[in-house]
């Protein structure tokens, strides 16, 4: 049984396989909800890492992109997009490599920019649609 997992990028609704659940049989207990910052260097970072592990930058539409953005955030850890963060950082200009994240860059900003997160705003000094 597969269960499915649902996010919002930007108030686009995605659903993904979370794949922690994808052939549990137990019920759910609960379900967790979190709000990730992200740049769009963070966004890259995400997609070398599902690239290098077989996405084709070619098939990432606006869909498709915010599937594997959540697949990868939640299914790869936080330390594998780290690492790949460094070595974008020192990947040398030239190189197969550097035209491949120039690539991603190229496809981030197509997919995502402008980004149009709400920004929160103060009402009588508190802010409104932030949740801590």
């Amino acid at each position: 049984m597969t269960h499915k997992a649902y996010g919002l990028v930007n108030g686009q609704r995605t659903e993904f396989v979370a794949a922690l659940r994808q052939s549990s049989e137990t019920p759910a207990a609960l379900q967790v909800a979190m709000v990730v910052s992200l740049s769009y260097e963070d966004i890259v970072a995400v997609f070398y890492v599902a690239i290098k592990g077989g996405a084709q930058l070619s098939e990432l539409d606006a869909d498709y992109a915010r599937q594997v953005l959540f697949d990868t955030l939640l299914n790869d850890s936080a330390d594998v997009i780290e690492e790949a963060q460094l070595t974008i950082e020192e990947t040398e200009p030239g190189t197969d490599e550097y035209a491949l994240i120039q690539a991603i860059r190229a496809k981030v900003a197509e997919v995502f920019a402008p980004v149009n997160a709400p920004a929160p705003r103060r009402v009588h000094g508190e802010l409104v649609g932030v949740r801590r």
